[in-house]
């Protein structure tokens, strides 16, 4: 271990900011960790705007399990980490793996399945396919964080056959399979315990039964106790507590709540880490943000679009043909719908994606066809409905011989931080 000074060692145990690891004025190297499964979303620190850096965004886990197919899935892994490198990324935030319990739940589209083998092979393929370019991943959300409403304060009171078997099993394979360098701790209490200070979770299970030697990181804002998390198993706080958490570990040290040596033992894997993905502080200097128009005109940006559409062609799910397929160039048709305009693609919260100007399903259809009139009949980011909008559509509709109805939930109805509350559309 670096010759570090207890302060040094506390200190290290809180993120610096949003997104990076302290570097202790140059003494070591730091991380930078970065949002999101699907795509990239590099933040620069202190960006009062939210703004990310362009970047590709892939078909989102609910998508790409339906490929069925871990090659792809690997393949995105692997120009996800490539462009994570090329951004100065170390560590990238997924893939996520909690059980879909609920088709209520609001993040569900960033899950892969229902179905624990599914999402461990699936996501065995995403961790390698990344950390073949020597960028770290963090394995989320552990565990058994599948609702949002209220994830912060909720209790999963789970047995443990039941834990091991559904909850726990794609981390299990994905942890003994590919080795993924970091699992972020979830919000939620597992039977009685928060996961960050879960010490069955972190210690028992995690590393003693599965044999994982990487960083435990807590999701942001998760750790509630620093003290208690770093005995029982976590390594990293993040974002940065404003050094609220160090000064009460250091009175915790006094009081004998916790010895230099636990927390050494809670620094080794984290200093580990940093040691062979970390840069130092010059380096990352050298990573600009580039404007859109210098993003898409790369190359590699383009090819990397072309995976995006092969995924998202292969995810595809055609439930039923009356024999309306395919459609005949001189019939005439009617695209209904908003979400025809403005095509949804990813869901929204941290994994929202800064991607490029897209073509809509409107514009697509009229460029194969030569008879086709669209209508909005809704408004996707309003819960009223429109009487004139909707005539407007059922006009069409009278006019035409085959119907492309476009609907679904738009980022008013799921989205991280909150579920559904019932199996209903939108009632406009």
């Amino acid at each position: 271990m670096v010759n570090l000074s207890l302060e040094e060692k506390v200190s290290l145990l809180s993120g610096a900011g949003f997104w990076h690891t302290k570097s202790l004025n140059g003494k070591i190297k730091h991380l930078e960790l970065s949002d999101g499964p699907h795509g990239l979303r590099k933040q620069p620190e202190n960006n009062l705007a939210n703004e990310t850096e362009p970047a590709i965004c892939y078909p989102t886990a609910s998508a790409l399990a339906c490929t069925f197919d871990p090659g792809i899935v690997g393949r995105i892994g692997d120009e996800l980490g490539k462009e994570a490198k090329e951004k100065g990324v170390t560590v990238l935030l997924g893939p996520g793996i909690n059980m879909k319990r609920s088709p209520l739940c609001g993040r569900n589209f960033e899950y892969y399945s229902e179905d624990p083998y599914l999402a461990g092979i699936l996501a065995s393929s995403y961790v390698n396919g990344v950390q073949q370019n020597g960028v770290g991943t963090s394995l989320k959300h552990f565990a058994a964080n599948s609702q949002e409403t209220k994830r912060m304060t909720s209790n999963s009171i789970i047995d443990e056959r039941t834990l091991r078997e559904i909850y726990l099993k794609a981390f299990e394979m994905v942890v003994k399979n590919s080795r993924p360098t970091t699992l972020m701790a979830s919000y939620n209490r597992i039977n009685g315990y928060y996961s960050c200070e879960n010490k069955w979770l972190l210690k028992d299970v995690l590393r003693d039964d599965w044999g994982f030697d990487g960083v435990v990181v807590s999701d942001w804002g998760a750790c509630t106790n620093l003290t208690k998390a770093a005995k029982a198993g976590m390594n990293l706080e993040m974002p940065d507590s404003r050094g609220i958490h160090k000064e009460q570990v250091l009175k915790d040290v006094e009081a004998g709540l916790i010895t230099e040596e636990e927390i050494d033992e809670a620094l080794k894997p984290l200093l580990e880490l940093i040691e062979k993905y970390g840069m130092t502080d010059e380096e990352e200097a050298q990573f600009k943000m580039p404007s859109m128009e210098e993003y898409v005109a790369r190359p590699e940006t383009k090819s990397r679009h072309r995976l995006a559409v092969t995924a998202a062609s292969e995810a595809a799910v055609l439930l039923k043909n009356d024999g309306v397929l395919p459609l005949k160039q001189n019939q005439k048709i009617a695209v209904i719908g908003d979400l025809a305009f403005t095509t949804r693609f990813q869901g929204g919260g941290s994994s929202h994606i800064r991607a490029a100007e897209y073509p809509n399903v409107v514009e697509c259809m009229m460029k194969l066809f030569p008879n086709v009139k669209a209508a909005r009949g809704y408004d996707a980011f309003s819960y009223d409905t429109d009487p004139i909008m909707e005539k407007d559509a059922l006009d069409l509709c009278d006019e035409a011989e085959v119907v492309i109805y476009c609907g679904g939930l738009t980022d008013l109805a799921e989205g991280e931080g909150y579920d559904r509350n019932t199996f209903k559309m939108p009632e406009n």
